[in-house]
């Protein structure tokens, strides 16, 4: 299945016209993420084992809030990937290190507002 494909059967999925859709998203994004990590939390400090089931369902729910929004504010998985590693490229040309000045606007420069 392509992204396109996929946020396509997603938007289907919508149960009401929603003017706030993209705020609706990025605040899913948000508690999908946290369930995510929740359950490594769970299994890092309560010795839960690691429900991998869970955390690939959450996968899909956070990838679920991301497509509607991409497609909310007219991006797509193409540019979004293309325009993250030319900023990680030039965030980081000799690999990871952590970073105590950027210059955020080099870095940026390359994505279309």
């Amino acid at each position: 299945m392509t992204f396109e494909t996929y946020t396509k059967c997603c938007i289907k999925t919508l149960s009401y016209e929603n003017p706030d859709v993209e705020l609706h998203c990025a605040i899913g994004l948000a508690t999908e993420s946290g369930e995510i990590l929740d359950a490594y939390k769970k299994s890092r400090f309560y010795g839960r084992e690691l429900n991998k089931q869970n955390v690939k369902e959450e996968i899909g729910d956070v990838l679920w809030y991301l497509s509607i929004l991409m497609d909310s504010v007219n991006y797509t998985l193409e540019d979004a990937m293309s325009d993250n590693i030319n900023k990680i490229s030039k965030r980081y040309p000799d690999g990871f290190m952590d970073v105590l000045v950027r210059d955020q606007e080099k870095e940026l420069n390359h994505i279309k507002g």
